[in-house]
C-alpha cells in the first residue's frame, strides 16, 4: 500500500511538472511574438557618408505597450534612436530616450520621422548589403534584424 502511495505521489510531481513546464513555454513563445518587424532598410550611401538612417515598420501585437529603449549595431561609433522635427519650417533631428509603441499598434519609422541613427561609419556599405541591428525593448526583449541596404523605390 506504501509503495503504491509512494508511485502515485512521484507521478503526480511529474505530471504537474511537465504542466508547469509547459506554461512556461506557452508563455515565453507567446512573448517572442509580440513585437513584428516589417521592412528594415537603409538608404544606399554617397561614398563619403559618415551617418546612416535606418527604417522599418514595427507592429506591437500585445494588450500593451511595448518601448523601443535601444539599437545596437556593430562597425559605427554611435547608434541612436532619433526623431525627425520640423517646427516653423526648419527641420531638425534630435536624440530621444525610448519610442513607444502603442498596444496593438503599429509606428512606421521614415524619413522626417523616427529613425536609427547609425553613426561613425567604419567600413564600406553598399547596396545589396545586410546590416544587422539588434533593437532592444523595455519587456527585455532583443529582436536581432537585418536591415537590408537599398535605394528607396
Amino acid at each position: 500500500m506504501r509503495l503504491k502511495n509512494k508511485f502515485q505521489s512521484r507521478l503526480l510531481r511529474y505530471y504537474f511538472s511537465g504542466l508547469l513546464l509547459f506554461f512556461l513555454l506557452a508563455c515565453g513563445a507567446n512573448n517572442a511574438v509580440t513585437m513584428e518587424i516589417q521592412d528594415p532598410w537603409i538608404r544606399t550611401p554617397p561614398p563619403s557618408a559618415q551617418a546612416l538612417a535606418g527604417f522599418m515598420l514595427l507592429k506591437n501585437n500585445s494588450d500593451k505597450p511595448i518601448t523601443l529603449i535601444q539599437a545596437k549595431a556593430e562597425g559605427f561609433q554611435k547608434v541612436i534612436l532619433h526623431q525627425s522635427i520640423n517646427e516653423k519650417g526648419m527641420h531638425r533631428m534630435e536624440p530621444v530616450e525610448n519610442i513607444i509603441i502603442p498596444p496593438k499598434g503599429e509606428l512606421r519609422f521614415h524619413h522626417g520621422s523616427y529613425h536609427i541613427m547609425l553613426m561613425g561609419l567604419q567600413k564600406k556599405i553598399q547596396s545589396g548589403d545586410s546590416l544587422p541591428i539588434t533593437l532592444v525593448f523595455d519587456n527585455g526583449q532583443e529582436k536581432l534584424v537585418s536591415f537590408m541596404v537599398k535605394t528607396p523605390d
